[in-house]
């Protein structure tokens, strides 16, 4: 495969699946607290709350469905609303609510301070210098896509769209999601490298005919990269990445 552009999952495979969740609720503290009063502790302790019990929020939603990003969005705004009446304070406008929920992720995330893993931002400014188009395959929202590359200081080195699961209008990462996003740089499947830490997403993107490459991380990475569908697998570290690309 000649590959000319690489695209990052982002929890798992650059951000740091255990610490993004302290990272963002201090984000989010410090946002909320400035624009609506109050301690900023206490509206991260109301996110650690609501991430606690996320799947209560989305337990009538269905993510796979035709409508799936406007099901995301009603989402978002039930935990946006949740701040308010777990701190007790006072809940704006519905209309104030919609916009806050389309930017308080990003805010969390640009103002929570860097989650990535060691590797992550070595390897990515290793492969824009190289030349490779970066870019983004998260299940997200766009908008904390680039909050946490704003955090994580590589920003600058994606060229192509931030796309979340709202910009590339799928949330389960099957052959339409990756499609799309293909079709949106307006770049053939085969000149992609998707890189990835979830199995089925691996092998959609396979099955698209894009290169996969299996970032393995923890205590069971040998396991994982033993079984995985990927064209190959790393262990720990994304270090190797430019070197699958020579």
């Amino acid at each position: 495969m000649s590959i000319s552009h690489v695209f990052f999952d982002l929890h798992g495979t650059i951000v740091d699946r255990e610490r993004n969740p302290s990272h963002y609720a201090r984000g989010l503290g410090e946002f909320m607290a400035e624009r609506y009063g109050g301690a900023a502790e206490d509206w991260a302790e109301a996110n650690r709350r609501i991430f606690a019990d996320f799947d209560s929020y989305y337990t009538d939603l269905d993510l796979g469905a035709d409508d799936c990003i406007e099901q995301m969005w009603e989402g978002e705004f039930r935990t946006t609303r949740a701040l308010f009446r777990l701190t007790g304070t006072p809940e704006p406008s519905h209309e104030e609510l919609w916009t806050l929920t389309r930017e308080r992720g990003e805010q969390a995330t640009s103002r929570g301070g860097d989650a990535f893993y060691p590797d992550s931002a070595p390897t990515i400014k290793a492969l824009a210098a190289a030349g490779y188009a970066l870019g983004t395959c998260s299940n997200a929202l766009s908008g904390q896509v680039r909050g946490s590359l704003h955090a994580g200081g590589v920003l600058e080195y994606f060229t192509t769209p931030h796309f979340g699961g709202d910009l590339a209008g799928h949330f389960i990462k099957d052959e339409l999601f990756f499609g799309a996003i293909c079709r949106r740089v307006g770049v053939e499947p085969s000149s992609c490298l998707i890189v990835e830490d979830h199995l089925g997403a691996l092998a959609s993107a396979r099955r698209l005919g894009a290169m996969a490459v299996h970032i393995c991380r923890g205590a069971e990475a040998a396991k994982l990269a033993a079984k995985s569908p990927a064209h190959h697998a790393l262990i720990d570290s994304l270090a190797g990445l430019p070197d699958l690309l020579n």
